[in-house]
């Protein structure tokens, strides 16, 4: 009967610990893709930019966004919807750097933190991350063809240290809705200027300015 007790005692110890690191996971990383959730990616990313203003580093942001994606919600279902989301984050996961922390931050809306890499690296690995999302193909559970899919991107560096990674994310969502503005598929990349913000568009040449 001791035995059967303390038997029970360890299991009922394993079992709450299990619970709790559930818990932990459900708190922190996105059911769907299991990349870290907004509040996780928010953590991770003032951590590394306290890290990155310290030791004088270069930082960069992407904000990604699926094109049309109401549309294949619309015309496939909801299941292929997850599918597309979960294809755009594998695809993150495998050319992203260890170092790169990835956010599912909204619906269709990923966020990218690249650690120790100023504007035009950040453009390099934009660009190399639409071109592959371009030509990626998710299954489609109806038959037919697989279903394709584009992405926009946004991309800000840090330039000053009195920024934010709440100011980095918002420069780069406002250069996203450039890219989309501007056809979709794109990357657009936010400088700023001593009196505007200058947005550059790839793979187009087109550049628009704000004051």
């Amino acid at each position: 009967p001791q035995e059967r007790k303390l038997k029970g005692f360890f299991q009922d110890i394993t079992d709450r610990k299990q619970l709790e690191q559930e818990l932990r996971q459900q708190a922190h990383f996105d059911y769907l893709t299991g990349l870290s959730n907004r509040g996780h990616f928010m953590e991770l990313a003032e951590l590394e930019l306290s890290r990155t203003k310290r030791y004088a580093k270069p930082l960069s942001i992407l904000m990604l966004d699926i094109d049309y994606f109401k549309r294949i919600n619309d015309t496939y279902g909801h299941k292929t919807g997850d599918s597309v989301i979960k294809k755009m984050a594998n695809v993150c996961k495998e050319i992203l750097r260890e170092i790169d922390i990835i956010g599912r931050i909204g619906g269709e809306e990923f966020a990218i933190l690249l650690p120790e890499t100023d504007l035009e690296q950040a453009v390099v690995a934009a660009e190399r991350l639409r071109k592959i999302l371009d030509d990626a193909k998710v299954p489609n559970e109806y038959g037919g063809l697989p279903i394709q899919f584009t992405v926009s991107i946004g991309v800000s560096s840090l330039t000053s240290n009195d920024a934010n990674i709440a100011v980095l994310l918002n420069l780069a969502d406002t250069a996203l809705y450039e890219a989309k503005d501007y056809g979709r598929n794109r990357v657009c990349v936010i400088v700023p200027s001593s009196q505007f913000y200058r947005f550059r568009l790839y793979p187009l040449s087109t550049i628009a300015h704000f004051v």
